[in-house]
C-alpha cells in the first residue's frame, strides 16, 4: 500500500476511533445511570393520644381500647417519598417496633391521588394464618387462651411488623403510613424502624429543611468569599496603583449586608416599640 493511500485513510480511521470511544464511553455512563442507587427519604411524627397531664389537668384521663384501659396509645405518622426522577415500582416497605410495642391499627395510602396500600400478600396470609390459630385455641379453666409457645412467636412478629407493597411509587409522590402504637406498659417510648426491600434504592431520614437551608445559605456566603478575595487579590496585582481602592470597594461591598441587617433589626425594634 503507497503512502498516499495511508495518509488518505488517516483522519477516517481515527475518526472511527473516535466515535468508538465516545460510543463506549456513552454505553458505560448510560449503564452507571441505569444502576445507580434511587433515593428514597422518610419523616416519622408521633403523637401520644394523652399528653403528660398533671392531676389536675386532666391527670385522670383514660381511653379504653377493645374494653381493655389503656394510657400509652400514640399516633405515628411515616412519611416515604420518592425524591428520584423515574418511577419505581414493586416496593416492599416494612415497619417494625422496638421491643414490647404493638401495633393495634393502621392506615396507609399515597398522597397524590389517595389510592389504598395494602399488606404484602406473604404478611397478609401469616397474619390471617396466626389470627386463625389464636381463634381456634382452647380456652382453660380462667377463661384464658392457651397458647403454644411457637404460635406467642408468631403473634408477638405480626404484632411488632407491618410489611406493605406499593406497586407503583411515581416520582416526587409521598406513601403516607398512620399507625396506632401501643408503647411498652413500663412507660417508656417505643420506636418505629421503616426499611426499604428493594434493590438499588438507598433509604435515609429526611433531614431538616430550616436547618439544610441555614447550612447550604453558610456554604454559599463562604464560597463567595473565596471567591471574591481570589478576585481581589488578582485585581491588587494586575492594577498595584489601584490597590486602595479595590479593597475599600470590596469592604463596602462585602459590608452592605451588615448594614442592611442592623437596619432591619432597627427598624423592627422600632416598630415593636410603638405596638
Amino acid at each position: 500500500m503507497d503512502p498516499e493511500t495511508l495518509i488518505r485513510l488517516i483522519p477516517p480511521t481515527i475518526s472511527l476511533i473516535v466515535t468508538s470511544l465516545f460510543g463506549l464511553l456513552v454505553g458505560v455512563l448510560v449503564e452507571k445511570f441505569k444502576n445507580r442507587f434511587r433515593t428514597v427519604e422518610y419523616s416519622i411524627r408521633s403523637q401520644k393520644i394523652i399528653p403528660p397531664l398533671s392531676q389536675n389537668l386532666g391527670g385522670q384521663l383514660s381511653i379504653k381500647l377493645n374494653d381493655r384501659l389503656t394510657n400509652t396509645l400514640k399516633v405515628t405518622t411515616v412519611e416515604i417519598e420518592n425524591k428520584n426522577s423515574i418511577d419505581l415500582e414493586n416496593i416492599v416497605v416494612r415497619f417494625s417496633l422496638s421491643h414490647n410495642s404493638w401495633f393495634q391499627g393502621n392506615e396507609a395510602y399515597l398522597a397524590r391521588n389517595f389510592n389504598g396500600l395494602l399488606w404484602t400478600p406473604i404478611y397478609s396470609d401469616s397474619f390471617n394464618a396466626v389470627l386463625g390459630e389464636y381463634n381456634s385455641c382452647e380456652i382453660d379453666q380462667n377463661g384464658q387462651k392457651i397458647i403454644s409457645n411457637d404460635l406467642q412467636i408468631r403473634i408477638d412478629y405480626v404484632l411488632s411488623n407491618r410489611d406493605y407493597l406499593i406497586p407503583v411509587f411515581n416520582r416526587k409522590d409521598k406513601a403516607i403510613f398512620n399507625f396506632l402504637i401501643e408503647d411498652p406498659i413500663d412507660g417508656t417510648n417505643g420506636y418505629i424502624f421503616p426499611s426499604i426491600i428493594h434493590k438499588s434504592v438507598n433509604f435515609i431520614q429526611k433531614s431538616d429543611d430550616e436547618k439544610r437551608k441555614q447550612k447550604d445559605i453558610w456554604i454559599g456566603v463562604a464560597i463567595g468569599v473565596v471567591f471574591v478575595s481570589i478576585l481581589i487579590t488578582m485585581l491588587s496585582i494586575k492594577y498595584p496603583e489601584q490597590k486602595c481602592l479595590i479593597i475599600w470597594s470590596s469592604v463596602i461591598g462585602f459590608s452592605y449586608s451588615i448594614v442592611g441587617s442592623l437596619i432591619l433589626y432597627g427598624f423592627r425594634k422600632i416598630r415593636l416599640f410603638f405596638k
